[in-house]
């Protein structure tokens, strides 16, 4: 970000110490321990997990081996406490740091994150928890906020039907993320693809808005096991949204594809009606653990610090 003058570096610098010490408070009055993760990552293990994150806007390091500043928090404390795991171990945890990425021609950009990890609790409290806490956030820095919930289960079932290659559905998830329909129409017209499933990837876009409304209408249309349960996944979160004020804040999508691919269940999304990109995200990721050697139920979501920020000028 550059500067008119050195004052006003020096308030927006006030502005977000103060911002940064109100989301943490959020995160201590619900009991999350701060922790520090580390800069690095290695670049064969990021990649083998992380296979749809373009290794171009990466940032680099050689030494004895590829390292990368790290591009993403939450593999970065999953690697460290994962092989020390304990069982019956609940930990929630919250972090405040910097994810970084190359950008090309203008340069290496630093994004300040905010974010937390719900470890050890695989039931709906975990869950219910984290969606809560995204709101209180959001709430807190503006008044025209929208939180998208969505469901991992529900479009890697859809797209397993499919029966295509890896590097295919990275490509078609890309398109999905891009909500592209008539490149997502195009491109599934290569394959060999059953009507109805067709029929479901032409209209997943639309499966878009009020939470009961959106479930109600994807049961009109084919099921698997996997995505029958992200359906309900995502109905344990609607019954609880019933009761609160929230659930005019809330939109269901069961088109979202997160940006990294280790999401296993519930995803969520935040955005803000001023400000065109997402300021907050995260799901369910139990996945991610098994890669460090044990299976270990994990949820949490990241805020993009200077993003919230820009969000927050009309806040009175």
């Amino acid at each position: 970000m550059r500067y008119l003058s050195i004052e006003n570096e020096l308030n927006y610098s006030k502005k977000r110490y103060e911002f940064t010490k109100e989301i943490e408070y959020i995160f201590v009055k619900n009991n999350y321990i701060q922790i520090k993760p580390s800069i690095f990552e290695d670049y064969d293990n990021f990649i083998a997990i992380n296979k749809r994150t373009p290794t171009k806007s990466m940032v680099k390091i050689v030494s004895d081996k590829i390292l990368v500043l790290r591009p993403d928090i939450t593999t970065s404390i999953i690697k460290s406490l994962i092989p020390r795991w304990e069982d019956d171990l609940v930990l929630k945890l919250f972090y405040h740091s910097t994810v970084y990425k190359n950008e090309g021609k203008e340069g290496i950009k630093e994004i300040r994150q905010f974010g937390c990890e719900y470890l050890g609790e695989k039931s709906i409290k975990a869950d219910s928890e984290i969606v809560n806490m995204s709101l209180d956030i959001l709430k807190k820095f503006g008044k025209k906020f929208i939180l998208e919930i969505g469901s991992s289960n529900y479009i890697n079932g859809l797209l397993r039907e499919l029966n295509i290659k890896e590097h295919q559905e990275n490509k078609l998830k890309s398109l999905i993320l891009r909500k592209n329909k008539i490149e997502i129409k195009d491109y599934i017209e290569k394959f060999n693809i059953n009507k109805e499933i067709k029929e479901i990837i032409y209209n997943l876009l639309e499966l878009n808005g009020d939470i009961e409304e959106v479930i109600s209408k994807a049961r009109k249309f084919y099921t698997n096991d996997l995505m029958n349960k992200g359906l309900e996944e995502l109905e344990e979160i609607s019954t609880l949204l019933k009761k609160s004020e929230y659930k005019k804040y809330t939109n269901c999508d069961l088109s979202m594809v997160g940006k990294f691919d280790y999401y296993e269940g519930i995803m969520i999304k935040g955005y803000y009606a001023n400000v065109y990109k997402e300021i907050l995200s995260g799901g369910r990721y139990d996945s991610l653990t098994e890669e460090f050697g044990k299976s270990v139920p994990a949820i949490g979501f990241c805020i993009d610090v200077d993003g919230i920020m820009e969000a927050s000028k009309d806040r009175s």
